[in-house]
Parts: C-alpha cells; sequence; structure tokens
C-alpha cells in the first residue's frame, strides 16, 4: 500500500512539473542569439503588445530576396505568426501598426503620384489594410495605426490626404469599424475606445487601448525634412497645429491621471546612415519653424516636461532593431527612450521582424521586448526570436531604467549586435542615431 501512494506520489509530482514546464514554453518565445543561453520565461504576470511596422507590402511578387520589399509568401508566414500570437492562451492586449503599409516605388527628382499612376500603389494599400483588419477581427484585438512617409495616396512624403482629401483608409471604408484604431468605441466611456481625432485627415489622434494608458499617434510625416502638402495645408501650418494638439493631449492625460505611449514613424533625432555618407541635412526632422525652437527641440521640451507621465516612445521608418535616448536640455541625461520595430520588408537587407513590448500593469512603463525575426525567403516564420534584457544584460531592470546606466559607446555596441535584426554587422556607423537632444 505504501508502494502504491509513493508512486502516486511521484507521478503527480511528475505532472505538475510538466504543466509548469508547458506554461512557461507556452509565454517563452523561443530561440536565442548565437552563443546566448537560451531566453528565460517572460513573468507571467506581465502584460504585453504587439509592435509591427514598415511592412511594405508588394502585391506583385509572390517571392522576398534582401533588398526587395514583402511579397506574399512573406506576408503569408507574418500574418500566420501574428495569428498565432492573437489566438494564444496569453494574447497581446493590443497591436500597434507605426507606418508604411505599401511598397516603395521608383522615383527620382519628385515621388509625386498623380491620380492616374496610382493604380499599383492604391492595390499594395489596400490589400495590407484589409489584411490588417481581418487579422485581428476574430479576436477583436484593438488595432491602432499611424501614417508613414510611403502611405500617401499621392505618393512618398506627400501629405496623408491627397488634393481630394481622400486618405488611404478611404480605400477599406467600414463604418462600424473605422481605421485608424479597430475593434475599439468611437467614444470614450470604457476602454478600448476613441478619445480624440480633430482631425482624421492629418493623421493624428488619440486612443485608449487599456484603461489608465492614452496612445497619442502622431503623423511626423508633417516634420520630416521631405514633407510635400498636396492637402491644401502648408507644412507649417500643419506642423503647428499638431504640436499644439499634442501639448494638449499631454495636459488632458495629467488631468486624467493617464499614462503616455507617443506612437510615430518618423523618430526625431539624426538620420545614422545619411550622416554616414556626409549627406546633410542628416536630421529626421524639417528645422521649422524658422524662428524660435524648431520642432524637435519643441518636441523634447513637451516630452522631458511630462516625463512622468511618457511610459514610452514608439517608431518605425529605419527597418532596423534600434533605439534613441531622448536627452534634457542639459545633454546629459537621458529621460526618455524611443524604441524602433524593425521593418518586416528587408529591403535595407536586415531580417524581417517584429516585436513584443511586455509592461508593468500599473506604471505602463516598458520592462522588456522580443523580437521575432525570420528570414526573407520563409514560407514559415519560424520561432526565432531574441529578447532587449539579454542582449543589453539588463536582468530584471526596466529597459530606460537600464540603458540610462551603460554609456553610450556601450548603448551603442550592443545595439549593433541585434541592429539589422541577426542578418550581419551594420554596414554604416549607427551611434549618431542614438542621442536626440536639444539644438542638434
Amino acid at each position: 500500500m505504501a508502494g502504491i501512494k509513493l508512486a502516486q506520489k511521484r507521478l503527480q509530482l511528475f505532472l505538475a512539473c510538466c504543466l509548469l514546464w508547458s506554461e512557461g514554453a507556452a509565454i517563452r518565445p523561443q530561440g536565442a542569439l548565437a552563443g546566448q543561453q537560451p531566453l528565460g520565461k517572460a513573468v507571467p504576470e506581465a502584460p504585453f503588445f504587439l509592435h509591427l511596422s514598415d511592412v511594405h507590402l508588394n502585391t506583385a511578387s509572390q517571392t522576398t530576396a534582401y533588398g526587395e520589399d514583402t511579397g506574399i509568401a512573406l506576408w503569408r508566414a507574418t500574418r500566420l505568426k501574428l495569428q498565432s500570437l492573437l489566438s494564444s492562451t496569453r494574447p497581446p492586449r493590443f497591436v500597434i501598426y507605426t507606418g508604411d503599409l505599401p511598397a516603395h516605388y521608383p522615383c527620382a527628382n519628385s515621388c509625386y503620384l498623380p491620380p492616374d499612376k496610382r493604380a499599383s500603389h492604391n492595390a499594395n494599400l489596400r490589400a495590407i489594410l484589409a489584411d490588417l483588419r481581418g487579422l485581428v477581427a476574430k479576436s477583436r484585438t484593438p488595432l491602432f495605426v499611424v501614417p508613414g512617409n510611403n502611405d500617401g495616396l499621392a505618393g512618398d512624403y506627400t501629405s496623408f490626404a491627397d488634393s481630394a482629401q481622400a486618405t488611404p483608409f478611404s480605400l477599406v471604408p467600414k463604418a462600424g469599424n473605422p481605421y485608424p484604431a479597430l475593434n475599439v468605441a468611437p467614444r470614450c466611456g470604457i476602454s478600448p475606445c476613441l478619445l480624440a481625432a480633430p482631425h482624421p485627415r492629418m493623421g493624428y489622434y488619440a486612443a485608449s487601448p487599456i484603461k489608465g494608458l492614452r496612445l497619442i499617434g502622431l503623423n511626423t510625416i508633417i516634420w520630416g525634412t521631405s514633407y510635400l502638402p498636396v492637402d491644401g495645408v502648408s507644412q507649417l501650418e500643419a506642423g503647428q497645429a499638431q504640436m499644439a494638439w499634442l501639448v494638449e493631449q499631454l495636459k488632458a492625460a495629467k488631468v486624467a491621471g493617464d499614462k503616455i505611449y507617443i506612437l510615430m514613424h518618423i523618430p526625431p533625432g539624426v538620420d545614422a546612415y545619411s550622416a554616414s555618407q556626409g549627406k546633410t541635412p542628416a536630421s529626421m526632422w524639417a528645422q521649422l519653424p524658422a524662428t524660435g525652437p524648431d520642432w524637435q527641440d519643441q518636441f523634447l521640451k513637451i516630452v522631458n516636461d511630462n516625463s512622468a507621465n511618457v511610459a514610452g516612445l514608439l517608431y518605425g521608418h529605419t527597418h532596423m532593431d534600434e533605439l534613441r535616448l531622448i536627452y534634457d536640455r542639459s545633454g546629459a541625461n537621458a529621460r526618455e527612450v524611443a524604441i524602433s520595430s524593425p521593418g518586416v520588408t528587408p529591403q535595407h537587407h536586415n531580417n524581417p521582424g517584429f516585436k513584443a513590448f511586455y509592461y508593468h500593469p500599473n506604471s505602463m512603463e516598458l520592462t522588456d521586448f522580443v523580437t521575432y525575426y525570420t528570414r526573407p525567403d520563409a514560407t514559415t516564420w519560424g520561432d526565432a526570436t531574441y529578447r532587449f534584457s539579454q542582449v543589453y544584460g539588463c536582468g530584471s531592470q526596466a529597459i530606460l531604467a537600464c540603458l540610462e546606466k551603460l554609456p553610450l559607446s556601450q548603448v551603442g555596441a550592443l545595439m549593433n549586435t541585434v541592429f539589422t535584426v541577426q542578418n550581419g554587422a551594420p554596414t554604416y556607423a549607427t551611434e549618431a542615431g542614438i542621442p536626440v537632444k536639444f539644438r542638434q
């Protein structure tokens, strides 16, 4: 009898261990950097969201190679991978997409597309917007999209609305669940909901994906160096209006006690690639207005003044796995960190990737991220990943708390180990793009 009871206890212990192992496997992103230990188990209580950017879908191509935009096979594999996360037992709380939906197209002196030359561009836009809607339809996961420089109907770096006041979202109308924020209530009461969209044709808005968190989705193409307004609103007027609206949103968030994630496509700071090529200007944002603080200095002041409430800055555009440190006015102290999601497109010779960000459920502080990546020719995405806390040696420290203790040279060296999303070392000096400072 005693032997039977001992055997039963051993069996119970074995089954409990199996259960713990399987639960860990369900929340443990698979894979690791070469030479590193396997990734540790994510904190079970830590919620997360997905960050996707720069798919650049080319519906005319089935295949994808380095230096090309995303073809049908790679996009199908990406959707299946995302769907597996969305339908898991611990799904993401929401998804953000930080711009650049359709494939690039050839342009020389001007990238403007007249209405009779937009068929291919519009087809790519229509396909990916429909696919993104379908991706979150079953799970009803909130999805938030901000404009990229390639997204305007009139072409690259043009205003979000064209001369007829149509936007990319006009291509996939759905009155009951419209872009830019899917699966949210049109007015706020209970999250997820839309907080403010004062100028839908300008592309910026605010939303609440979960209680206590305010997403401020900016259209930073307006502040870019190559902006071409075709909507009848000058760059200066549009840029000033967006900056004033941003200030209002941060004030409202402070009154409401909300934490803030700021979403954008083009980040502030230096374009490291242009700087390495000796191109001028190397700044990401235009140095406008001509008098007083330019838009970058205005933005940095706003972020510094609201650092107690700003819990994250997230962007796309560069296609690489990079980060930028937002410094205070002295230039000595990093007050915030802006973090990219790499492109799904391998057009810049990066591996396709996207991210899962983990955050503290009360402070909303970003505590870690996992980058999922694959090869351009993949027909199934696979399980390759790496984790921020391991790459940067942060342990259990939150992202900003870890980075602000590291010398800038060490941050740059560590970033370069994953910059191309595991497709080798960078081909240009990247460190110039990390610090974002006043009067830069």
